[in-house]
């Protein structure tokens, strides 16, 4: 649903500058910072699948990788989220992308 237009002047004049500055983005054919982290979490779960579905196991990036999950879950469990929850969110989201 689309949110109701603000009526705050101030709030109003960000508004037109964040569109300007997309719009701008957007020609340039620059990436805001979601598409880049989306990208890198669709490449570091595409590695993750490649990894485990080779037939030949890198010990040093299959140490990376869990390395890089295990702090992804410090950073939720230091956000205040349930060990357990954070780590099936993850697991989930991994399971999600890889197929």
């Amino acid at each position: 649903m689309p949110r109701k237009a603000s009526t705050e002047p101030q709030r109003k004049w960000h508004q037109q500058r964040q569109r300007v500055y997309r719009e701008r983005l957007r020609a340039e054919g620059r990436p805001e910072a979601d598409a880049v982290d989306a990208a890198l979490a669709a490449a570091l779960c595409g590695t993750a699948s490649d990894e485990r579905e080779g037939a030949v196991k890198d010990l040093v990036l299959k140490g990376y990788l869990s390395a890089l999950l295990k702090r992804a879950r410090k950073e939720l469990l230091e956000r205040g989220y349930d060990r357990d929850r954070a780590t099936a969110a993850l697991q989930r989201r991994l399971h999600r992308i890889t197929e």
